[in-house]
């Protein structure tokens, strides 16, 4: 298996299209809004195993509406404007699951954005994620709340990062952000 990095927008068309192939199989994605959001995304880790790709997680750039509603629905008492990042899209095919591919493309990720607020939602239920966002530093933060499909409780994770301003503003984060790139 070989670890690749990259932005969803440089890569073939036939790694784009395994990569929304493997998020979509995950169904925890709004499919009206996942093609625009890879496209925005800042980074793209992901595993492949021979030509297949078998693993994935990014990290997002979620436009404000939608940071500011997430920490509304679970009522978090943060500024979700300094959290921009957004830890997501992780998925792995099911023969190569228990082999820590997760926690390994999330933990490439966050040693590229150590230094970023970054926030994630994951089900209530997703136990194996929430041990990953633990491992990683990140908190829960507010209370659970309902989905968008109103099927599954969520929860907000946040991570601090360790050199972010607490008045850097998000415009100013994403221009730190692209200059560090």
């Amino acid at each position: 298996m070989e670890l690749h990095f990259g932005t969803y927008r440089e890569m073939t068309e036939k790694d784009q299209f395994e990569i929304k192939d493997l998020i979509i199989k995950g169904n925890e994605a709004n499919m009206d809004l996942l093609e625009s959001r890879l496209y925005s995304s800042a980074s793209t880790a992901y595993f492949k195993d021979g030509v297949t790709i078998i693993a994935t997680a990014s990290i997002k750039i979620p436009e404000a509406y939608y940071v500011n509603e997430i920490f509304d629905k679970a009522v978090a008492d943060l500024n979700p404007s300094k959290h921009i990042f957004e830890l997501g899209y992780v998925f792995v095919e099911s023969p190569y699951r228990n082999q820590k591919l997760a926690s390994i493309l999330c933990a490439e990720l966050m040693n590229k954005f150590k230094n970023e607020h970054l926030f994630s939602t994951t089900r209530t239920d997703n136990l194996g994620m929430q041990s990953i966002l633990h491992t990683l530093g990140f908190e829960p933060s507010g209370k659970s709340y309902l989905s968008l499909t109103k099927t599954k409780l969520l929860q907000l994770f946040i991570r601090n990062g360790s050199l972010i301003d607490q008045e850097l503003s998000q415009e100013s984060a994403l221009e730190h952000y692209m200059s560090q790139s």
